[in-house]
């Protein structure tokens, strides 16, 4: 396919098709216009093409053409940014931009890619692959964002922007989508103004859909997902010098979470964990491609995740001066259901369902199913202001106060995995049993600063600076009990862990940013930046021995230097946006795995690590009625090797999310003006190129292709009427989005991407 194209050759002859199209646009005389993007990725409104950053902006127009729904549907369309589902929750979502992520999801520690919903940051990945009701635009900034933004965006940050009420006139939209696997969605949205000064928007969303693998056991398929969602905005602007924004929504998913298919056998090392290891073998299914039957032993239960949250933006204008406070709170909860072994018989488990211990003896002892429960509250206040200082020079400031708690409860205690124990002839049945409770108080204060000085017409130097204070308060109970079952009489507990741990710990950071622009010529910018960004420290809560887990780890930083080109040319009918950036890490946080476990792991801050590569986007309109958007990323990663503090050996590790090369091609074309309407179409094709190549988690690359047939402009009853069918892989490739090598059963199991899939969207607007 075009995947393996992805060369030097191949750029060269596109940009030389896009040249001579440019050539072609500059020779006649209807020259199309490409469309200006505003973005607030800087805290102000201002042209994409002003923006001095790496950033790929999605409007309302391009998330309905392309499917985009919520972030999880970003991936295909913006190279160096990857997002896979943890596989313990589908509804949590690991975010990488330029390779930078965190690959364990717990709440001890924090991301590394910053996501902001109207301004307020979601400190939570759990509950990020729920859609948002009424979104306007998404903007994905590349890179470490650490004075505007602040910690935990070493990677960079996600802005999901939602439309806000309008006093102009009624609006409504109503969108009815249907499709394969039992596809359902129903999106409805409603502006109405309330007075001349004050309107309110209704918004509400139900998707549903069934999963790509089939469960023959008790319980639920895998991949079913349930959605509804609800929002309401209010606006009120009594005057030109004051506005107030409110905002509310709330969501729920139910979904059942898809199992990791077996693809290697576990390898043996020479500890006890090899006894599992041995015997879970017998039991498991292997296969190399995607299945589509797999069967549970015990009932598949869903996880439910509920997400409400209030915010309030108040804004004053005077004398040149913009201050702006927004004001959130946010409540998340969140039960969850593992199953990690389904399709192995009931002899062998990796899950979370009921047990009984001795059920054949007299004293038999009943352990309940569990779903880990997580609950977690924030507030978070921002103050800023906006302003001029004279004619030269622009201000952008705030204050920022930031609190969270939250509990993640696996009690009682409960099934993790059992198996049968070969040395007893399978008479015996080897169980682990295990429980903890994690709670976090969390709080962060930060103000910032950076100012523009513009001494000329065309340059202009930005001076970034953000002081940011941490303090992380964490719980912890933990509980592990190992039997063995002969079925009248249980053996134990063997190997009983039960601790409780209390640690604070106290994190400081000053990042600054320095850019330097220049209007080379009207409309084209040149900018140099060098940006820092640090990751608080946080708690493994992976780690068994107590000590070592009140000790914690410590931030990591990121220093990233950039260079870049932003320009229009031919009249603005061809874009050409570039970035060449180099970032340089220390004190990274790398897991090392406990000798004789399968899955417990300890924390250091022991890593430097560079990344570099290069971001293109070119959009060009060679006719009035065909544009052609493509982007590309090259992303060159290392993590110098260090000394494994269990063996002493040197010890390599690398970035998991960071492919070398990905790209997206997307044609949308408008057929012929017609009575009726406006037919066009959109065709979409991404490159994802192979990851973590030399280790049992690797992923092969892989490329999708997608279409859009859309017939809009359709008058009916005072409004428009549009119709669209779409593919999404229409080839139906089979591609790994995510891979585990440290289950009992398999040192390599993977979660398959989504088939061919297919629907219809049925759109009015008034």
């Amino acid at each position: 396919m075009l995947a393996k194209c992805f060369g030097a050759h191949c750029l060269a002859g596109f940009l030389s098709l896009l040249l001579a199209a440019g050539e072609a646009v500059h020779a006649a005389q209807a020259r199309p216009v490409l469309e200006e993007v505003f973005v607030t990725a800087q805290r102000v409104a201002q042209s994409a093409q002003d923006t001095p950053l790496s950033l790929v902006a999605l409007d309302r127009k391009r998330l309905e053409v392309l499917g985009i729904a919520n972030i999880a549907d970003i991936q295909a369309n913006v190279p160096n940014f990857v997002v896979d589902s943890f596989p313990a929750s589908n509804q949590t979502l690991r975010l990488f931009i330029r390779g930078v992520g965190i690959t364990d999801v717990q709440i001890t520690q924090d991301p590394a890619v910053g996501v902001y919903l109207d301004g307020v940051y979601l400190a939570r990945a759990t509950g990020l692959s729920s859609e948002v009701a009424d979104l306007e635009r998404i903007e994905i900034l590349r890179g470490p964002q650490g004075t505007l933004y602040g910690r935990n965006t070493t990677g960079g940050a996600l802005n999901l922007v939602t439309a806000r009420p309008d006093t102009g006139a009624v609006a409504f939209t109503q969108t009815v989508g249907a499709g394969n696997r039992d596809l359902l969605l129903v999106r409805s949205s409603l502006n109405l103004p309330l007075t001349d000064s004050q309107a309110i928007k209704l918004a509400a969303l139900h998707r549903r859909k069934d999963g790509f693998i089939d469960n023959r056991g008790p319980g639920g398929d895998f991949g079913d997902v349930s959605a509804e969602g609800v929002r309401l905005d209010w606006r009120w602007q009594p005057g030109q010098n004051f506005t107030m924004d409110y905002s509310w929504d709330k969501s729920r998913i139910e979904s059942y979470n898809t199992t990791p298919q077996a693809v290697q056998p576990g390898v043996e090392s020479g500890t006890p964990a090899d006894a599992a290891i041995r015997s879970s073998q017998r039991f498991v299914p292997y296969a190399r491609s995607r299945l589509n039957r797999l069967d549970t032993s015990v009932p598949l239960l869903p996880t439910d995740t509920t997400i409400e949250g209030h915010a309030l933006r108040l804004q004053w204008r005077s004398g040149g001066f913009e201050l702006n406070s927004i004001s959130a709170w946010r409540e998340l909860e969140d039960d969850s259901y593992i199953d990690f072994a389904s399709g192995a018989s009931a002899q062998y488990r990796v899950d979370f369902s009921a047990i009984t211990l001795g059920a054949q003896g007299p004293a038999s002892e009943d352990y309940d199913e569990v779903r880990t429960r997580l609950e977690q509250e924030q507030f978070s206040q921002e103050l800023q202001l906006i302003g001029a200082l004279g004619d030269s020079v622009n201000l952008v400031a705030g204050l920022y106060y930031f609190r969270e708690e939250a509990r993640e409860n696996w009690f009682p205690l409960h099934h993790i995995f059992s198996f049968p124990v070969i040395a007893s002839n399978d008479k015996a049945t080897a169980i682990n049993l295990r429980a903890e409770d994690n709670r976090i108080d969390n709080s962060t204060r930060a103000a910032y600063t950076q100012l523009t000085w513009s001494p000329l017409p065309d340059w202009a130097l930005t001076v970034g600076w953000r002081y940011s204070a941490d303090n992380r308060e964490v719980k912890r109970l933990f509980r592990q009990e190992n039997y063995v079952d002969f079925g009248n009489i249980v053996l134990g507990p063997f190997e009983q862990i039960d601790f409780s741990a209390r640690a604070s710990k106290d994190f400081n950071d000053t990042a600054f940013a320095l850019i330097l622009e220049h209007d080379w010529r009207e409309d084209i910018l040149l900018y140099a930046k060098l940006t820092e960004a640090y990751k608080s420290g946080g708690y493994n809560t992976r780690d068994p021995d107590p000590d070592f887990f009140s000790r914690g780890f410590d931030e990591e930083n990121n220093r990233t230097a950039e260079v870049g080109i932003k320009g229009e040319w031919w009249q603005r009918a061809l874009r050409v946006n570039s970035a060449v950036f180099y970032s340089r890490f220390e004190d990274m946080q790398l897991n090392f795995l406990l000798p004789g476990t399968i899955a417990d792991t300890r924390v250091f801050n022991s890593g430097a690590a560079r990344l570099a590569g290069l971001e293109l986007e070119v959009v060009a309109m060679p006719r009035a009625d065909l544009l052609a958007r493509f982007n590309y990323a090259y992303l060159h990663s290392e993590i110098d090797d260090v000394d494994d503090p269990f063996t002493g050996k040197p010890r390599s590790f690398g970035f998991s999310n960071a492919p070398e090369h990905s790209a997206s091609l997307n044609l949308d074309y408008r057929f012929p003006a017609m009575k009726l309407g406006t037919l066009s179409a959109n065709i979409n094709y991404t490159y994802t190129d192979a990851r973590d190549v030399d280790t049992s988690n690797y992923i092969d690359a892989y490329d999708l292709l997608g279409a859009r047939l859309t017939f809009s402009d359709i008058e009916l009853a005072a409004g428009e009427l549009s119709l669209a069918l779409w593919v999404a892989n229409a080839l139906d490739e089979e591609y790994v989005t995510f891979t585990i090598d440290n289950l009992p059963h398999a040192s390599r199991a993977v979660l398959w991407g989504e088939p061919r899939s297919w629907g219809i969207d049925l759109k009015y607007s008034y």
